[in-house]
This record gives structure tokens, C-alpha cells and sequence, in this order.
């Protein structure tokens, strides 16, 4: 057990004993760790929680990659070990180009490890350090990515549990990215690590019900860390302060914070409402799901179509297809690479390029035939994106046509495999809105005949009260008369008896 563990602590340190040595020279003798298994180390990168991080060369694929490395502590636990992997193999299935991805998850003489996506860049921590607040523009870029991003692993049963700046990378196009998915809930879901009361995550920014329990959290907690995030990103400074993790606890309980556009005065009214909603104490009182975020804060226009802070002449730029940025990708050069030769290209080669990217851009166009808010009936030429958010924000529904061409036939837009779950998903919520109007218009109408009812028993009660009254009048007039009668007759009897039977003196 102590020789395992000492090897493991070189390896995070970047140093490992040497087997082919004899054993005399291995306790002289380290030498820098060149591979575990298919990975190359190439540097330290930084030290976490679970391990080291080493930037590091995959040789089958030849692509650069992060290596997280597991400290021994860790590795020791089998429990903990078995939850990694499975994690990191769930974390590899997300398919989305705002979330770091999970290349491979393996282990090489006891040591484990994961392979993650290379982000050539910067965390936006080390951003906010350096600009200290960012534009409302490049702040609601930043929030509306993650959100989709993170509604896309909600939508798989994935929680990230710690989302914060250090969590969020931008690579040197301007790129965002969500990073350590799966890998966070992993760590969580350790039984040493997740105990009652107790909430693995930021203290800063993780709701106050990961503080209290941090097993019976949901994407309403990542929602919540996403707002106190925005907040830092507008103001400089997160929602709540403290002097030590108990207080900021219970600081978080009261939810007592200053509104961030008392403190920016540039934060719009509308967008400082929706960092209130993200940040309510009660999830039930918070946006429920990312879609019901974006559905509020992206017709709101405020985001920077590319972060103003990114100086590149490539930049990514913001989109509105669902994965909300450009999909392109950077992929690190190769070892030997050799510079392209440009070959001029014949006109017969040129004509046919033009038109194939003229086919493309036919094909990625529609013409949509829709009502708008008002009723009014619109034809407009959209690309695939702009219709996407054009469901995104309700400027279209179920009942829009897209045909390929004026001439062409109309076909509904569900009916369109690209855009066909989507306007499901429009369908179910639309179906869930009506059914709670349903609800709610049942509830008005018993309400309003229980008013009705209850002026009626009024009425009843007065009608009844009187009837009431006026015979109880009778019936006392009626003992009072026969009292009264009662009381003069008794002494005209007497004296009657008394003259008859000669009694009286």
C-alpha cells in the first residue's frame, strides 16, 4: 500500500522511480514520466483537488490534450475510482461544442486518469482578474453560451455542481467552454465527500442547497451559480461576502444582496430582474430549466455578437443555431507539419467551387412563411440558424411553412428533421402552458361560484333571520298576553269566590 502510494504522488509531481533500474539506483535516481499509456506528458499544467493536470500529446490520434491525473489519496478509493470512470465515460458522450470534451478516461500501473480537450486560452477568473468587470454585451455572450451548453447536459441527467469562472474557458478565438462535466458530479457523488450538510462545489457561487446537501441538488443549482457568476462578471464582486464559509451559508439563506444594477448602473432593468430570478433562495422560485432562461434573456438583444475583450482576427462569433456558437474547432498542428503549396486553380475549377458553394448556401436557406406577434402574415428568406432562434424566442411556432423556394411547395416546419425537435419541444410546452390555463380557469370558475354561493346564504340567512324575528315577536306577544291575562284574572277570581262563599271580612 505505501509503495503504491509514493509512486502515485511522484507521478503527480511529474516524476516516477525507474523499473529497469536496479533497486540501488532507484532510490537515487527520478526521472521525468514520458508516458501513461497512449499519452505523452508534455508539462505540468496545475495542481486540483482530484490531481495534477498535465498538458500532454495523445500519439494514436496525435492531438494535444489535458491529462488529469488522480492524486493516490483518490486512487485508493475503489468507490470513488469506479464513479470516475463511469462519470467520464457519461461525460464523454456530450456532443457539444461549447463543453470541454472527455477524450478518454483509463489507468497505467494503478495510476488513473482522464484525457480532456485542450483549451488553448484563458479561464474567465484570469479575465475577470485583468478587466475586473466585463460590457453587459460580453457578460450576456458569455451567460447565453453556458446556458446552452449546460442545457444540453441537463437534458442528459448530467450536473455540474460548480459552475464558476474558473469552470468557464474561452480559447484565444473567443470561443467559450464549459469545463469538467461529469467530472465535477463524480467527485460529488463520492460518499466521504458528500455528506449531510455538507456541499462540495464554491461556496461563493453554489446555491444554499448544495451547502445543506449536495446529493439532492438539480440543473435548478446550476442555474443558480450561473447567476451569481453573471453577477460577479457586471459588478466585479460576487452576490455575497463573508469572513468565513459558515457566514457566506448563511448570508446565502437571508438572500440578502445588493441588486447588480444598483451597483452597474449599465445592467438594464429587465436583465437585473433575470439575475434575481437565477438567484432566488427557492429553486422553486427560480428559472426551472435553461431553455426558460434563454427564453427571457436572449429577445432581450443585449449580447455582443463576439467578446469585445478577445483580440483576434478570427473570432468566434455568437450564433443562434442551438449550439449558440460556431462549431468550427481549433485543432493543434501536427509535429511535422509542412506548409500547403498554393497551386492556382484552373477557371473551369474555380466556376465549379462557386457553384457548389452556391448550392450550399441554397440548401442552408429557406424561405418561412409565419404570423407574427400581431397577427400579421410574413414571407422572409432565413438561414437554419436565424429560424433556430427564431423558435427559440417564440417568433415562430408549429404553425410556420418553409418551402426551398417561391415556387416551391410549403412543408410544415415540423415536418423538417432539422428543426423537428425543437418544435416538439415548443409542442410540450405549449401543451403544458394551455393544460395550466385549463387549470387555472377551472379554479376561477369554482371561485366565482363559491362567491356567488356565498352572497347567496347571506341573503338565505337574512331572509331566514327575518322570518326568524317576526315570529318570535309573535310568539312572546302571544306569553305576554296570556301573562297578562294570567295576572288580571286571578284577582277578579278571588274576589268572585270570596262574595259567593261569604270569605271576605
Amino acid at each position: 500500500m505505501g509503495g503504491s502510494g509514493n509512486r502515485d504522488r511522484t507521478v503527480a509531481e511529474g516524476k516516477t522511480e525507474s523499473s529497469e533500474n536496479p533497486p540501488s539506483a532507484q532510490k537515487t535516481k527520478k526521472q521525468k514520466v514520458q508516458k501513461l499509456g497512449d499519452f505523452e506528458l508534455v508539462r505540468k499544467l496545475g495542481q486540483g483537488g482530484m490531481g495534477a493536470v498535465y498538458l500532454a500529446h495523445q500519439i494514436s490520434l496525435d492531438r494535444k490534450c489535458a491529462l488529469k491525473v488522480m492524486s493516490s489519496q483518490l486512487s485508493q478509493k475503489k468507490d470513488f475510482v469506479e464513479r470516475f470512470i463511469r462519470e467520464a465515460r457519461v461525460g464523454a458522450k456530450i456532443e457539444h461544442p461549447n463543453v470541454v470534451r472527455c477524450y478518454a478516461v483509463g489507468e497505467h500501473k494503478n495510476i488513473y486518469f482522464a484525457a480532456l480537450e485542450f483549451i488553448d486560452g484563458a479561464s474567465m477568473q484570469d479575465w475577470i482578474k485583468k478587466l475586473g468587470t466585463l460590457e453587459v454585451g460580453d457578460a450576456v455572450h458569455i451567460t447565453i453560451v453556458c446556458a446552452q451548453a449546460l442545457g444540453h447536459a441537463h437534458k442528459m441527467n448530467l450536473i455540474h455542481r460548480d459552475i464558476k469562472p474558473d469552470n468557464i474557458l474561452v480559447t484565444k478565438n473567443g470561443m467559450v467552454k464549459v469545463a469538467d462535466l461529469g467530472l465535477a458530479k463524480a467527485v460529488d457523488d463520492d460518499q466521504s465527500m458528500t455528506q449531510s450538510g455538507t456541499g462540495m462545489g464554491t461556496p461563493l457561487y453554489m446555491p444554499p442547497e448544495q451547502a445543506r446537501n449536495a446529493k439532492y441538488v438539480d440543473q435548478r443549482s446550476d442555474i443558480y451559480a450561473l447567476g451569481c457568476t453573471l453577477y460577479r462578471y457586471l459588478t466585479g464582486a460576487p452576490p455575497f461576502k463573508a469572513d468565513s464559509t459558515m457566514e457566506l451559508i448563511l448570508a446565502k439563506e437571508n438572500s440578502k444582496y445588493t441588486p447588480a444594477a444598483k451597483i452597474n448602473k449599465a445592467i438594464p432593468e429587465k436583465l437585473d430582474l433575470i439575475i434575481d430570478k437565477m438567484m432566488a433562495k427557492d429553486p422553486k422560485h427560480r428559472y426551472q430549466t435553461c431553455d426558460e432562461l434563454l427564453a427571457d434573456l436572449m429577445p432581450l438583444g443585449l449580447e455582443n455578437a463576439s467578446l469585445s475583450f478577445i483580440d483576434s482576427n478570427e473570432k468566434f462569433v455568437l450564433g443562434a443555431a442551438s449550439s449558440g456558437v460556431s462549431s468550427a474547432a481549433i485543432t493543434p498542428p501536427a509535429k511535422n507539419y509542412q506548409p500547403e503549396v498554393s497551386v492556382p486553380k484552373t477557371s473551369r475549377e474555380e466556376a465549379a467551387e462557386q457553384k457548389r458553394a452556391a448550392a450550399r448556401a441554397q440548401r442552408d436557406t429557406w424561405i418561412v412563411r409565419f404570423k407574427d406577434r400581431t397577427g400579421k402574415l410574413q414571407t422572409q428568406k432565413m438561414k437554419a440558424d436565424q429560424i433556430h432562434r427564431g423558435l427559440a424566442t417564440q417568433l415562430l411556432d408549429e404553425t410556420a411553412q418553409l418551402s426551398r423556394g417561391k415556387d416551391a411547395p410549403s412543408v410544415p416546419i415540423g415536418s423538417v428533421k432539422e428543426f423537428r425537435d425543437q418544435v416538439g419541444e415548443l409542442l410540450l410546452k405549449k401543451k403544458d402552458r394551455n393544460k395550466k390555463q385549463e387549470i387555472k380557469s377551472i379554479y376561477e370558475k369554482i371561485d366565482r361560484q363559491h362567491k356567488r354561493r356565498k352572497w347567496w346564504r347571506v341573503l338565505e340567512n337574512i331572509k331566514e333571520g327575518t322570518f326568524g324575528w317576526i315570529s318570535l315577536v309573535i310568539w312572546l306577544a302571544l306569553v305576554s298576553g296570556v301573562g297578562y291575562g294570567i295576572y288580571l284574572g286571578v284577582p277578579m277570581a278571588w274576589q268572585l269566590i270570596a262574595d259567593n262563599f261569604g270569605l271576605t271580612q
